[in-house]
């Protein structure tokens, strides 16, 4: 093999190499919600919405299964309500009403009851080259400051780690909030994880809306890693260059 072809070679191995380092950096996904559901905490409101429930299997749901319970201290016609609809999960308080939305993946079971093994040790740092290290929650919006997201992580072992944020002005733009596993108190084996819960809460009257759950590394929808970009951009380049002077592609 010619000098110059071995150049061009290590070039696009190189890239091939970078390429297959940055596919491993592919997020797990928790929860998409696209399949629908609908709880609600609605006291003497005789309507067919329960306070709990569960939905799956489903492939999009992380473990399969999704439960989700609302709570509260409505009164009358008051309400909580959480629900997950065509892709969107939106929790909303109405008037005068402090109340709270849970999610749990925990694999198939009771929705009131978190199981710390259901789903059976699932590792969220993807260990090897490329280690996953946050959670990722697209926030759409959310009308009015005092949103509340906490995170609570289950090991195989009964470990818990914890953490909460609390968003202290409303969210008019759509944005990503990480969950860095670094900032997580407690001592819960993220590469062996039994259960996830996210509890979300606010103020009365508050309407918040999310479009998906993840677990990644940096922001979703990032461009090819830049390395990678130059690379490929430069074994392009040189390839042409040696065709244009038909010393390469078959040229004689």
């Amino acid at each position: 093999m010619k000098t110059h072809q071995k150049y061009i070679f290590s070039l696009l191995t190189a890239t091939a190499m970078l390429g297959a380092g940055s596919a491993q950096a592919a997020p797990i996904v928790i929860d998409d919600f696209s399949v629908d559901q609908d709880v609600g905490f609605l006291p003497a409101i005789p309507i067919n919405i329960p306070s709990s429930s569960q939905v799956g299997p489903n492939g999009s749901i992380i473990g399969g299964f999704r439960d989700m319970e609302a709570m509260g201290d409505a009164d009358d016609f008051l309400d909580t309500r959480i629900k997950a609809e065509n892709g969107t999960l939106t929790f909303s308080n109405n008037v005068s009403t402090n109340g709270s939305g849970m999610i749990v993946w925990d694999g198939d079971d009771d929705p009131t009851v978190v199981d710390t093994t259901g789903l059976g040790g699932i590792d969220l740092t993807n260990s090897g080259v490329w280690p996953l290290d946050r959670i990722l929650v697209e926030i759409i919006s959310a009308d009015l400051p005092g949103l509340e997201l906490e995170f609570t992580i289950y090991d195989l072992a009964n470990n818990v780690s914890t953490l909460s944020r609390t968003f202290a002005s409303s969210i008019t733009t759509p944005t990503t909030s990480a969950f860095l596993f670094d900032d997580f108190s407690g001592t819960a084996d993220f590469t062996n994880v039994g259960a996830i819960k996210l509890e979300i809460d606010g103020p009365p009257e508050i309407d918040a809306r999310f479009d998906l759950i993840e677990v990644g590394k940096g922001v979703r929808g990032r461009v090819p890693e830049p390395l990678t970009s130059f690379w490929t951009f430069a074994g392009v380049s040189a390839l042409a260059g040696l065709c244009r002077k038909k010393k390469f592609c078959g040229s004689k």
